[in-house]
């Protein structure tokens, strides 16, 4: 497996630049299998997704969607954990938040603006969202917000860089591009 040093990244976390990880490098195929950071990762599939959360709503109800977030959560914790320990070097919270988004852009999951948060919690921002586009064209609109994986992947990302436990943070979806609104907004909080 390929690693990332510091000098390959090009850029100076002081400075507060855009993270810019060698993605290639990280990014390892063999086979069918993908891995990232050394890590076995299962490449998302908005249908698969899509239909996997309709199902547990429908048949769990909010059950169904805790699950749903748990999941996310504990695998996105995971997987950040393990990319924040191979860099080391990654010391402020600006930097680690500055790779979460990077990340979530970068795993094809969508846009997501995590500048309003600190420890305590606070607001993030997503434009553009991939499961929302695929929920969009599959069940069209819904009349509550829908984006749990979100939910889950960004309190597990979260709980590493606030280095908290996982199940540390909840977060609210106030806003869903699901139901109409212009953008997903979540506010997050401590538990």
């Amino acid at each position: 497996m390929s690693r990332v040093v510091k000098q390959d990244l090009g850029f100076d976390w002081g400075v507060g630049q855009l993270a810019k990880l060698n993605w290639r490098h990280e990014f390892v195929r063999e086979g069918y299998r993908v891995f990232f950071s050394g890590q076995p990762f299962a490449m998302h599939c908005h249908h698969y997704n899509i239909n996997l959360q309709k199902t547990l709503e429908d048949t769990l109800g909010d059950e169904g969607i805790q699950l749903i977030i748990r999941s996310a959560e504990e695998s996105s914790f995971n997987n950040f954990r393990n990319l924040a320990d191979q860099l080391g070097y990654l010391k402020t919270v600006k930097s680690k938040l500055e790779i979460a988004a990077s990340m979530y852009l970068n795993y094809g999951l969508g846009i997501i603006h995590l500048q309003e948060i600190d420890l305590g919690g606070g607001r993030i921002i997503s434009p553009s969202s991939h499961h929302v586009t695929g929920w969009m064209a599959k069940h069209g609109r819904r009349k509550t917000p829908g984006c749990h994986f979100t939910r889950g992947w960004i309190a597990g990302v979260l709980a590493v860089i606030f280095d908290k436990p996982v199940g540390h943070y909840q977060l609210q979806e106030t806003h869903c591009k699901m139901v109409g609104d212009p953008e997903c907004v979540f506010l997050v909080s401590q538990k």
